[in-house]
């Protein structure tokens, strides 16, 4: 029996997250049943967890250049060291997964912020997280080497800009790139997510398509991830600042408009009102709608009605 044969599997981890194995020590680690099992399981569940897709290709090809001069049992070879690499990517990209099944809750790699009402969050890097009341955030602890956030719930990021540092944001089965922009997701409805981009450039990535959409100023993204279909829409221009939405002189149809793209609902306004009335005022990113409608129809004196599909705004 073999050093690495009479360790445990935990220090075998280890071991491996280290990147200095020699060549026989490799062939050990490859030959042991449950490495080979216990890799292959979480290679298999990855597609469900918030992993880098970039840093597996780069491990798999460099495991490949470096085993495919190997004649005798290559694809016995390749195979094992695929699902290793991937696993030990698995590791890194996710806080230390297997580590923290065997016994590791020190939690020192990663901070995870849940929010348990409406809260500002400012990363390491000055970035700012505007977050709803059950939204969490998840990062590394070293957060400016590797800018990456995983996001569940509904959040506004306003991005510090750094010029040789790209920021990641993961969603479900899907992450946006930026480097520095202001983006709202909304992560409400488990096949509708909506990205909705106010200023700056981002880039949509969907994993399981590889299909990449490059978003402009006042354009929302709608992605289902149950099927991974995206659709780009156009929203009015609307000023932000500090979580907030901010309208002046107004015309009231086109800020029913805006209300109604922001939250994805169907208001519609009473022929006998004047379309053209202005509103002058400010609605939190977080408002709920009842108070942006009560908000509205105080502020130009008219009343809301609740139909069965829309709501109706009309005179007193």
């Amino acid at each position: 029996m073999n050093n690495i044969q009479r360790m445990d599997k935990k220090s075998i981890i280890k071991i491996l997250l280290t990147g200095r194995l020699t060549k026989s020590q490799r062939k050990d680690i490859a030959d042991l049943d449950f490495v080979n099992t216990e890799i292959k399981k979480q290679w298999d569940e990855s597609g469900n967890r918030m992993v880098d897709m970039a840093i597996k290709e780069q491990i798999w090809k460099k495991v490949k250049a470096k085993s495919i001069h190997k004649k005798q049992n290559k694809n016995f070879v390749e195979q094992k060291w695929y699902f290793i690499a991937a696993s030990v990517t698995l590791l890194l990209a996710v806080g230390g997964l297997w580590l923290s099944s065997q016994g590791d809750k020190s939690g020192k790699e990663f901070i995870e912020i849940t929010a348990q009402e409406s809260q500002v969050h400012v990363l390491p890097d000055s970035t700012k997280v505007w977050m709803e009341s059950g939204s969490s955030i998840r990062y590394a602890k070293v957060f400016n080497q590797n800018r990456k956030v995983w996001l569940k719930g509904n959040s506004l990021f306003e991005v510090y800009k750094h010029e040789k540092s790209t920021f990641q944001v993961y969603i479900n089965k899907a992450f946006i790139e930026v480097k520095g922009t202001c983006f709202l997701v909304k992560q409400s409805n488990a096949e509708k997510n909506e990205i909705t981009l106010f200023h700056g450039k981002i880039e949509f990535n969907v994993e399981s398509t590889g299909k990449k959409t490059v978003m402009k100023p006042m354009q929302k993204m709608v992605y289902n991830p149950t099927n991974a279909q995206t659709e780009i829409r156009n929203i009015i221009h609307v000023n932000w600042k500090d979580g907030k939405f901010h309208f002046k002189d107004v015309p009231l149809q086109q800020l029913i408009k805006t209300i109604n793209q922001i939250y994805d609902t169907n208001i519609v306004l009473d022929k006998m009102i004047n379309h053209e009335s202005a509103f002058t005022g400010i609605i939190r990113y977080d408002e709920p709608l009842e108070d942006v409608i009560s908000k509205i129809c105080f502020s130009l004196n008219l009343t809301q009605e609740k139909q069965k599909n829309h709501i109706l705004i009309k005179n007193e």
